[in-house]
């Protein structure tokens, strides 16, 4: 694992050679740790929850609510040579003061790029990273010997963010396709408890018109029973 003065060799080494060492932009020594680089909030964010994306440099900021998973994009870009790779790992301040959490992943050596960060909010209320907050640390390693494995993969994975959006859209289309099975089936049960209820009306309201042949005092009861009743029927028949 490359310290902070291992870090700051390496990208001065990527000043001299383009293939060799690190670089990082922007770079601000202040971010510098013991063991690596913090990383911040870019430009764009997306959540899993809302199923849309989040234009953070525009809105200043991304607000992760309880239980949902964001997807962050980093501000830096990195750039690796064959000799280094990187592991990305939660912030302590982040995890344990806000309860925000993420899954360590991997950067290859000869990446070139920004990241794709996923973080999420396991407190029960929201919690809101500010456009340049600090937000996850890259440990950087040095590799005994040159990965020889292309990676293959765009910069900045923009076909995963691609990806992501689709399949985002492709749940909210499902979720609006049930939503409108879900009314249908409503409104049909609703419709057959009506004509259940009318029907009943108008049996009883026949038999009260014979009644009222017999006993016009309790064919008029009947009547008036039905007209205080009807509606509180037909109001608890209604799909909730």
């Amino acid at each position: 694992m490359l310290s902070d003065t291992d870090i700051k060799q390496q990208i001065e080494d990527r000043k001299n050679n383009p293939t060799e060492g690190i670089y990082i932009n922007p770079f601000e020594e202040k971010y510098l740790t013991p063991v690596g680089y913090d990383f911040r909030v870019g430009l764009k964010g997306f959540s899993w929850k809302n199923k849309r994306e989040i234009d953070i440099e525009k809105e200043r900021e991304i607000e992760i609510e309880p239980n949902d998973t964001v997807v962050i994009e980093t501000l830096e870009s990195v750039s690796l040579s064959k000799e280094v790779g990187a592991t990305i790992h939660a912030m302590v301040s982040k995890a344990v003061l806000y309860g925000l959490s993420h899954i360590s992943t991997t950067i290859d050596p000869g990446w070139t790029g920004k990241l794709l960060i996923s973080v999420s909010n396991y407190r029960d209320s929201s919690v809101v990273l500010r456009f340049r907050d600090s937000f996850c640390t890259v440990c950087f390693h040095k590799m005994e010997s040159e990965s020889k494995v292309p990676l293959g993969r765009p910069a900045d994975r923009d076909d995963i963010w691609e990806r992501l959006l689709e399949i985002a859209k492709e749940e909210r289309d499902r979720q609006v396709k049930e939503i409108q099975i879900k009314k249908g089936k409503e409104k049909t049960e609703y419709r057959i408890r009506i004509g259940l209820v009318v029907a009943f009306i108008l049996v009883a309201s026949f038999f009260g018109i014979q009644i009222s042949f017999k006993d016009p005092a309790l064919g008029a009861s009947l009547a008036a029973f039905l007209a205080v009743v009807s509606p509180s029927i037909i109001e608890m028949l209604k799909p909730k």
